[in-house]
């Protein structure tokens, strides 16, 4: 083995010259300046979608309004209204780009899907999933789709128990990346990834009061992240290794170039706040499931209790990166950790190889909430927590 020890250096050494050259070429844009912002707030803003004539589809989970907004006349149009008719939309739901200038929006109460034209009106709606729990819960939920309509999502990773089997429903630690053609009604598996309600490890026990959870907060190790682009691929990032994994149908799996970055250590004071926030989301959660079991067998005393873990110990640093979005022209945008005390939200944006092409930085204080054809869509939080959706114009190499 040592004899091999100078061509391994020598080979490490031509591996990571690219890399570093390709930090140093990347420029930093930061997106403070030149936004136009739509006059009227919202309360509580889903991700958007950009239609092709610029106006965009927005829904606000707060006040339940699915609407569309035009910058440049300053109106907020109603798309539909919420309710269980044939073009109407209930909540909790969200919005997807759709192929050839449409857009759909995901209706996971009433399990289908409402098709958006490109006059951003309802126009029909689309079984999606069923009514059986069973088919429910290993139905993929849709999270992207490319260009030609394709939806791309994972399944639930939840395991409920076989007859005679545990009396509690189990969690995966991995679950399928799947694609659904809605021409053909077919969905096919394309790759595993870790499940990231794996890293809470939950254990639940049921009893004939009620229902006991534990889960652990998480240690800011690194999951796997992933989309799906305009062209069909889906790109992953894996156990934190920042390199794009490029996977399609009926395809051999392509890796792009490793990509540097600067890790961020793990403070204490994230440690404990990671811990408080995870507590008081899931008291609100339990507050909620309490008061419908309260209302679907009233006078029945059932318990709902959930325990929130510290993890055994904690990683020393933030993983390389922290989601990845594909935007309209087929660039990846990378979400990057930031410390503490930072007031801005950083990207990187690769281009369809997984190389670096540029960073990105957002005004402080705003909220990344779309991406647009050559356009970036942020959130500014007023005083009284009220929201106003900017867009900006994204300058070369991205616009």
């Amino acid at each position: 083995m040592k004899r091999h020890r100078l061509v391994l250096l020598a080979v490490s050494l031509a591996a990571v010259t690219p890399v570093a050259a390709q930090r140093s070429a990347a420029p930093t844009i930061v997106l403070d300046k030149g936004a136009t912002e739509f006059a009227d707030p919202f309360s509580q803003l889903a991700p958007v979608v950009e239609m092709r004539d610029r106006r965009v589809l927005t829904v606000d989970l707060k006040e339940k309004e699915f609407r569309v907004v035009d910058f440049a006349r300053g109106s907020a149009t109603p798309v539909s209204r919420a309710g269980s008719g044939p073009l109407e939309y209930q909540l909790p739901g969200f919005l997807l780009r759709g192929a050839a200038d449409t857009a759909l929006f995901y209706d996971a109460m009433q399990r289908r899907l409402l098709f958006i034209s490109p006059a951003a009106a309802p126009v029909r709606t689309m079984p999606f999933g069923g009514t059986d729990p069973a088919a429910m819960i290993s139905q993929m939920v849709p999270a992207w789709t490319d260009a030609v309509g394709r939806m791309y999502g994972t399944t639930s990773g939840l395991v409920m128990p076989a007859a005679g089997g545990t009396p509690a429903p189990t969690f995966s630690d991995t679950v399928d990346i799947q694609v659904f053609d809605p021409r053909v009604g077919r969905a096919e598996s394309l790759a595993r990834i870790r499940s990231l309600i794996s890293q809470s490890k939950p254990k639940m026990e049921m009893g004939p009061q009620g229902v006991r959870m534990t889960m652990v907060a998480p240690d800011f190790r690194a999951t796997d992240a992933w989309t799906a682009m305009p062209d069909g691929r889906v790109a992953i990032l894996r156990d934190g290794v920042y390199r794009v994994h490029f996977i399609s149908p009926g395809r051999p799996e392509t890796l792009g170039p490793t990509v540097a970055y600067e890790p961020v250590a793990v403070t204490a004071t994230e440690r404990r706040s990671i811990v408080d926030s995870m507590r008081t989301a899931m008291d609100r959660s339990l507050n909620t499931a309490r008061s419908a079991a309260a209302q679907a067998a009233p006078g029945r005393n059932i318990t709902i209790d959930v325990e929130v873990l510290e993890p055994q110990s904690w990683a020393v640093s933030k993983p390389a990166y922290a989601g990845i979005i594909a935007s309209p022209e087929g660039r990846l945008w990378v979400a990057k950790p930031v410390s503490a005390d930072t007031k801005y939200a950083r990207f990187d944006v690769l281009d369809g190889t997984g190389a670096l092409v540029a960073h990105v930085q957002l005004a402080p204080g705003e909220s990344f909430i779309g991406l647009g054809r050559g356009t970036v869509y942020t959130i500014r939080t007023d005083g009284d927590d009220l929201q106003y959706l900017r867009r900006y114009a994204l300058p070369a190499p991205l616009g």
